[in-house]
């Protein structure tokens, strides 16, 4: 059976330029096309997963694979330190370390 959701293979470093870092086979070097889509794979902590893509890549994500949401992609989606605001719409926000499980209060 296939999953639902698409191999996500390794993390790329995050840099403030949102590209597509979709991929043909998980050996193929990803479309890095500007990224006009950010999507959340799942937002449970435990298991939270996200990608970028451009428009083309979005239109086979919504053929083909389950999301939890989406928004438009923005620099902030590809930086450190950035969470996903659930509020409508959703967004991606700055986070402190007080905001992560664990941190200062």
């Amino acid at each position: 059976m296939t999953s639902p959701f698409p191999d996500l293979g390794g993390i790329a470093p995050r840099v403030g330029d949102p590209r597509c870092g979709s991929k043909a086979f998980p050996t193929s070097r990803p479309c890095s096309e500007p990224a006009t889509w950010h999507v959340a794979w799942s937002l449970t902590p435990e298991t939270a997963g996200f990608s970028l893509v451009c428009d083309e890549h979005m239109d086979e994500v919504q053929e083909k694979y389950v999301y939890a949401d989406r928004h438009p992609a923005e620099i902030a989606c590809d930086m450190p330190s950035t969470g996903w605001s659930l509020a409508a719409p959703s967004r991606c926000v700055p986070v402190s370390s007080d905001d992560l499980p664990g941190g200062d209060r």
